[in-house]
Order: C-alpha cells, then sequence, then structure tokens
C-alpha cells in the first residue's frame, strides 16, 4: 500500500515557517528603538529605587559603620524622587548611544542624588557626604556603562534594509535560525 506524505509534510513546513515568522515578529518588536527607550526609562528607575534602599545603606555600614536600619528610615522618603531621577538618566544614557558618556552621565546622576539625599536624609557630616555620594556615583558610572551598552541603538547600514530592525543581540549567532 503505497500513501503519500506530503499533505503531513507540508503541514509541519507550514507550521514551521509560521512558528518562524512568531519569532522574526516577536524579535523586531523586542529590537525595536521605542522598546530600548522604554526598557532604559524602567531599568534607570529601578536603579534609582536600588541606590536609596540598598547602595547607599550598605556603602554606609561598610565604610562608617552605621546602622543599615536607620540610613534605610532617612533615606526612604527619597525613593520616588531618586526613581524619577535615575529614570531620565537611564532614558538620557540610552540616548548617547555611547559607554563613556553613558557612565558620565548616570555616574553625574548617581553623584548628584547620593549627595542630596545622603545630606538631606541623614545628615551633612563630610563623612557621611563622600560615602553617599560615592556610593551614586560609582553605582551610576558601572549601571551606565551596562545600560548604554545593552540598549545601544543598532548600527543602521542603508544597503541593508533589514539591519534597521535588528539590534546588537539579533546579530548573536543564536537567532539565526530566525532570519532565514
Amino acid at each position: 500500500m503505497q500513501g503519500s506524505v506530503t499533505t503531513v509534510e507540508n503541514n509541519g513546513n507550514m507550521i514551521i515557517k509560521m512558528i518562524r515568522r512568531i519569532n522574526a515578529s516577536t524579535i523586531h518588536f523586542v529590537m525595536s528603538i521605542r522598546f530600548r527607550a522604554i526598557g532604559a526609562t524602567i531599568l534607570g528607575g529601578f536603579a534609582g529605587l536600588s541606590l536609596t534602599t540598598t547602595v547607599i545603606p550598605s556603602a554606609l555600614l561598610a565604610v562608617l559603620g552605621m546602622d543599615n536600619f536607620l540610613s534605610r528610615w532617612g533615606l526612604g522618603g527619597f525613593a520616588i524622587y531618586s526613581m524619577m531621577a535615575w529614570a531620565v538618566g537611564g532614558w538620557a544614557a540610552q540616548r548617547t548611544g555611547n559607554k563613556m558618556f553613558g557612565a558620565i552621565i548616570l555616574g553625574l546622576v548617581g553623584l548628584l542624588t547620593g549627595l542630596l539625599f545622603t545630606g538631606v536624609g541623614i545628615g551633612m557630616e563630610m563623612d557621611l557626604l563622600l560615602t553617599g555620594g560615592g556610593a551614586g556615583l560609582l553605582y551610576g558610572a558601572i549601571g551606565g556603562l551596562i545600560l548604554t551598552d545593552a540598549l545601544r541603538n543598532p548600527y543602521v547600514d542603508e544597503n541593508d534594509p533589514e539591519a534597521a530592525s535588528r539590534g546588537t543581540i539579533g546579530g548573536l549567532g543564536l537567532f539565526r535560525y530566525f532570519h532565514k
């Protein structure tokens, strides 16, 4: 008994093509420029929250031996302001597309917010200000390097119209399967 399996093979190929199309559209959405700016803004905001709730209190504990609860209590009211400032800084760092400028931008945002919130929330002693500002500067500079490099806008090649929709992550070998 001879049977034809072309119908099953055609259905299988059709399903694979549909899955590839869905994957390609998902990658296009994730790698789009708007998503990168929104992602940088959200990540920057959460980095600001982390600065006031974890980074500065941990630095004050490590350097000065200050009680963690007291430093968190003093900085707790500034979390929303820190989130707003760092969200704008994350967006601005992403827009530069340069790791060095991103580190400078978020480093300055970290320095200013660290100094301001430590000075107003905890105290104006020089060792407190240096610790809070230094922790914010270091945290912002490292975060700016990472954020700007990970979410920079893709290089656009005028000769390849497909290159505009792909980013640096989409060019990895892992995703070449979906470019067929």
